[in-house]
């Protein structure tokens, strides 16, 4: 299954907003900044899991050692930074932490409900007034596809059963096309009605959220100063994604203080299991 485009948006969302922020520590920020594909990689776990406790306590004590190790992992374009096990990890316990809010607050009720919420994401971020044809948005997504698997040359078949990772890889294509279609039609003409019922009524998203124009402000460059980010989160959510993107930023500062020793594990562990 393909992961959710809203979902992954509120996670860059959470990590620029966290980023932007003056009391979090500067390997929060680096980490997730360099190696935010890997903190993507969060929403491969499950939100029960404990990945992101045990790689905060293993790495909290002495990071700067532990960042120097130079072994490298993970794709080597994915992104085309250096990275050692350390830094990889800690960026994934941040992105845990963003995609168990995600999952809480932004799971959809049904495929439908996905397509239309991603949509109506899509359409509001990236095409705004301006015109744009199913087809033009269906040529958009091919490109996407052939560059992500150009960027992934250095991905390694499974030798011993290549027929099926051939098989694989093709029914994943597949997918990714199908999928992508539904999306361009979607948000060229989207049925009113599925609009209304699978996202107006559920109050998913709304622009006027303060949280969501802040984070809007930050994609576009803009440097908001602590007490508009201290404001913003005090302001009352009035959609899901905002709701959620309050509650997961005060889950990254709860994890940032127990990385700096502000708190001990039992306080982040206790507060996590709420």
């Amino acid at each position: 299954m393909l992961e959710s485009l809203i979902r992954t948006a509120f996670v860059d969302d959470c990590l620029n907003i966290m980023n932007a922020s003056e009391d979090i520590c500067e390997a929060f920020k680096e980490v997730s900044t360099t190696h935010r594909t890997f903190a993507q990689f969060g929403s491969l776990t499950r939100s029960d899991d404990r990945i992101a406790i045990e790689l905060l306590a293993r790495f909290r004590d002495d990071w700067e050692s532990h960042r120097t190790v130079k072994e490298e992992v993970g794709f080597r374009s994915a992104p085309l930074v250096p990275k050692t096990e350390a830094e990889s990890s800690l960026a994934l316990a941040l992105g845990w932490i963003a995609h168990r809010t995600a999952r809480a607050h932004l799971t959809p009720e049904s495929a439908e409900a996905g397509l239309y919420q991603d949509a109506e994401l899509f359409r509001k971020r990236y095409v705004g007034g301006t015109g744009i044809s199913r087809e033009e948005l269906t040529e958009l997504f091919s490109v996407m596809q052939q560059r992500f698997f150009i960027e992934m040359h250095t991905f390694v078949p499974d030798v011993d059963d290549i027929e099926g990772w051939f098989d694989r890889l093709d029914e994943m294509m597949h997918e990714w096309e199908g999928h992508m279609a539904q999306l361009a039609s979607a948000v060229v003409a989207s049925d009113s009605e599925k609009v209304q019922r699978n996202v107006d009524t559920l109050r998913i998203y709304d622009e006027e959220d303060a949280l969501i124009r802040l984070a809007e402000s930050i994609r576009s460059g803009v440097r908001p100063s602590q007490g508009e980010i201290e404001a913003a989160l005090s302001a009352e959510p009035r959609s899901k994604y905002a709701r959620g993107l309050n509650q997961a930023i005060n889950s990254l500062h709860r994890a940032n203080a127990f990385f700096t020793g502000s708190s001990d594990l039992r306080s982040f562990d206790e507060f996590l299991a709420v």
